[in-house]
């Protein structure tokens, strides 16, 4: 069974200053590809590994594992996609002049 990654984003290092990570993308757009990419292949990973279960290939136990990370994943996405509606909300809501 391969492993399925927990985190949206890659690593960030706070080394002293702005330093980041080589592998962080250049704009806000790559990164919410990479994130929504990385929670799509969560999900296939998930699907995949209960389909092995019901098989008889893989334990009970790896398949909820499985489902218990892609769960935690989409929790994050749906998160992160709530506060990103509250602050367009929020800057939609403010007056002008």
């Amino acid at each position: 069974m391969s492993t399925l990654p927990i985190s949206l984003l890659p690593p960030i290092t706070m080394s002293g200053g702005t330093t980041q990570s080589a592998s962080l993308p250049g704009n806000f757009g790559a990164l919410v590809g990479q994130a929504i990419t990385s929670l799509q292949t969560g999900q296939a990973n998930a699907n995949q590994t209960i389909q092995e279960a019901m098989a008889g290939h893989v334990s009970v136990t790896q398949a909820m594992v499985a489902m218990t990370m892609a769960q935690s994943q989409l929790d994050v996405a749906v998160s992160v996609q709530n506060q990103a509606i509250s602050a367009y909300q929020s800057i939609m809501n403010m007056p002008l002049g």
